[in-house]
């Protein structure tokens, strides 16, 4: 290198050259960017893309101290339906191959379709209500939503792509009844707002009679907000911004435009029974009261189940939850 080159060399990193500070306010810049790029892309695939491990972990933040106590009895609900006799469905929807497990009552006129929660397969949320449906007298659909347990996809999106899969199960059955069975949703945190969605949507089959929706959230974007906060004490706001591009680019949806409130008030038709645990930490109970106040439908009932965690509603007080389900799908 040249006496030249030193000396402009030095000239550029010398402190009292305004360039310098230029030149370093850039480099932070783009070291600060790439940082977060590099957390907004692990944030969005650790919330949306398909769970690696079908293993399910209750966050204390979330579920509580003490929900790890209800597995023995998810287990033995598990292993009942894994021998019980069923037919394996698949349908396609979005060009999304989606699969269910049909269990089905042909004594019964009733349909329930069981949509489980966000991060999960519908054959072990159904473990959350045990023999529920089998008391009911009802048949059976345990569906598995996008990139979810048996069906296919890449990304899940809190209902926002799901409440057309859904409807399509719906279709589904309508066309292989024609018409002859009622039709209800059953559906779980990300699966109750899931349900509550195909309520606003067109083209509904005249079948379609309910959604049970247990501990449903009211928006898309403040569930993650509100989760967030329970587990890193933060509002990660500024993250939100970054991963909705993703999510809008990569995944096809957009979580800001979506609320379910919002969409409740289209629903003029169909019944919906609320369940919502008082205690909840993950999705607020309030997040129901939204949804209850939201809907535009005249049969709507809001069941409080005190001190009752996430999607601990059934396991706190099986005899009052199952009363309310049975009077709902009987128009009581």
């Amino acid at each position: 290198m040249s006496m030249w080159e030193i000396n402009f060399v030095n000239s550029i990193f010398a402190l009292d050259n305004p360039w310098f500070w230029v030149l370093l306010f850039a480099l932070l810049i783009i070291m600060l960017l790439g940082a977060y790029f590099w957390v907004v892309t692990i944030s969005f695939a650790v919330l949306f893309r398909r769970p690696i491990t079908r293993r399910i972990i209750y966050l204390k933040p979330l579920f509580g101290d003490k929900f790890h106590e209800h597995e023995t009895a998810i287990k033995k609900t598990v292993e009942f339906y894994e021998k019980l006799p069923h037919e394996v469905v698949n349908i396609v929807s979005g060009g999304v191959k989606l699969t269910g497990r049909f269990y089905e009552n042909k004594e019964s006129n009733k349909i329930v379709v069981f949509v489980h929660g966000y991060y999960s397969y519908g054959m072990h949320d159904i473990g959350f209500v045990e023999t529920l449906h089998q008391d009911l007298g009802v048949s059976l659909l345990i569906i598995d939503q996008r990139a979810c347990g048996d069906s296919e996809g890449t990304y899940m999106t809190l209902g926002i792509l799901e409440r057309y899969d859904v409807r399509e199960w719906l279709f589904y059955l309508n066309s292989r009844f024609n018409g002859t069975k009622d039709l209800y949703l059953h559906g779980f945190s990300m699966g109750a707002a899931t349900s509550l969605l195909v309520t606003g949507l067109q083209g509904l089959p005249p079948a379609f009679k309910g959604v049970i929706a247990d501990c449903g959230y009211s928006r898309t974007k403040g569930v993650l907000l509100f989760a967030g906060n329970q587990l890193l004490k933060i509002r990660p706001k500024l993250l939100m911004w970054g991963i909705n591009i993703l999510a809008h680019y990569v995944g096809g949806f957009n979580l800001r435009k979506l609320k379910i409130s919002n969409e409740l008030k289209k629903n003029t038709k169909v019944p919906i029974l609320f369940i919502h645990g008082t205690s909840d930490q993950f999705v607020p109970y309030n997040m129901s009261v939204k949804n209850y106040k939201a809907s535009s439908v005249t049969k709507k009932k809001l069941v409080a189940f005190n001190d009752a965690q996430h999607c601990e509603s059934y396991f706190i007080n099986p005899e009052l939850y199952l009363t309310e389900v049975r009077d709902f799908i009987n128009g009581q």
